[in-house]
């Protein structure tokens, strides 16, 4: 063997080792959630008004994604980690997210090896979805029937761009978070009284004229119980000559909730209140844009987030009471009662009225990774659309990988 051919195995045993060396420290997981069904969902209204459909569906129990996410040791315990995650539809395989190739995740960041807590930056929920995911009884999932369709914050499908956030854990069980968005990238709207103005959803990097976002956020788990608060804030583009000024004149939207989950091993009981000031930080299941008449929204049959809406006459108290009982150790039953009842004098509607939902769901699992569902849901007043009313019920099977 020549002393070239000695040089060249040398490196490239080096190369294999220093690779294996950083595999073993360093590591990326591809995973992903495929969810798709079957929903039925019928819409009445106002003058008689009638809608109804029937079809496939998509992430009915939870959003279908894929991702992958990474860790490496930087020392003393800590890690640089990341985590890209991209949404879709799996009835047509089109992209979620308003196209977003990593709309649903995309942030980096730190973290360190004995606590919850972390550093990360990028696109990214806020605490209310984070927190009272585990508290809702349908953990986000199907549609109308979530504790989101009346706490607008706890949206799990509602990510916030340009966010930072910040979470420490100064003692066992207990988590405290902040973060700000210098642009949420929702699509935004004011309301002026009389009509809706689209806002859009643009991030101008180059001044500080964005609609801005504050979220904050406490919880506490120790044995059967959880409890947990969360605070919300957003503030309009005081630079966007389209703001009307009734709203550069008022308070911004704020949103604040309380509540928790306790175990007691045949059943589990969750509940929660909360507060909507200015306007709603998130917005779905019935159009707001039409004034008197409702028509059905896309994010009803549980797929996408909302949107932002500033009106400093929209406020509303919302409630929750959840129960899941489970049957043995691979199926349950879930269901919980929503409120979202108006103590405001917005004209977003005709006939404003207070919304009530009504669910109730059964999963059965396979698997730990495969799973098939049913649930079911009424609401009256959808939209805070007085006279109006929403049913549905949908089936489905999920995997993960």
């Amino acid at each position: 063997m020549t002393h070239t051919k000695k040089i060249k195995l040398s490196l490239a045993a080096l190369c294999i080792a220093t690779s294996q060396a950083w595999a073993q420290q360093a590591s990326v997981t591809l995973y992903g959630l495929i969810d798709g069904g079957i929903a039925y969902q019928t819409l009445t209204g106002p003058g008689q008004h009638s809608q109804s459909r029937l079809g496939l569906a998509s992430g009915m129990q939870t959003t279908s994604r894929w991702g992958m996410r990474g860790q490496e040791p930087l020392g003393n315990g800590f890690n640089a980690n990341f985590q890209l995650e991209g949404s879709f539809d799996v009835t047509n395989g089109a992209a979620l997210a308003n196209g977003r190739l990593f709309g649903t995740q995309s942030w980096v960041g730190l973290s360190k090896n004995d606590s919850a807590g972390y550093f990360r930056i990028g696109r990214q929920s806020g605490y209310a979805p984070e927190f009272f995911l585990p508290i809702d009884p349908f953990r986000g999932g199907f549609g109308q029937a979530r504790m989101a369709y009346a706490f607008g914050s706890a949206n799990s499908n509602t990510k916030y761009s340009n966010l930072i956030k910040l979470m420490v854990e100064p003692a066992s069980g207990l988590r405290i978070g902040a973060g700000y968005s210098f642009s949420p990238q929702m699509n935004t709207y004011y309301f002026d009284g009389a009509k809706s103005i689209a806002a859009g959803s643009d991030y101008n990097d180059s001044t500080a004229n964005n609609t801005r976002l504050i979220t904050l956020g406490v919880s506490y788990s120790k044995g059967p119980l959880m409890l947990a608060a969360t605070y919300d804030q957003v503030m309009p583009n005081g630079a966007d000559p389209r703001l009307p000024a009734n709203i550069a004149n008022s308070s911004n939207i704020q949103e604040w909730i309380v509540g928790g989950k306790y175990d007691l091993g045949a059943i589990q009981i969750s509940a929660a209140i909360g507060q909507n000031k200015g306007g709603a930080i998130n917005v779905q299941g019935v159009s707001f844009t039409t004034i008197g008449k409702p028509t059905i929204d896309i994010n009803s049959w549980g797929g996408g987030q909302g949107a932002i809406i500033f009106d400093p006459n929209m406020n509303f108290n919302s409630y929750m009471l959840g129960f899941t009982l489970p049957i043995n150790s691979v199926s349950k039953i879930f269901t919980s009662w929503t409120r979202a009842a108006n103590n405001g004098t917005t004209k977003a509607h005709n006939n404003v009225g207070a919304q009530d939902a009504y669910s109730i769901g059964y999963q059965y699992d396979f698997t730990a990774r495969t799973n098939i569902y049913v649930a079911t849901s009424y609401a009256t007043n959808p939209g805070f659309i007085a006279e109006a009313t929403s049913f549905y019920v949908v089936t489905g099977l999920r995997h993960r990988f």
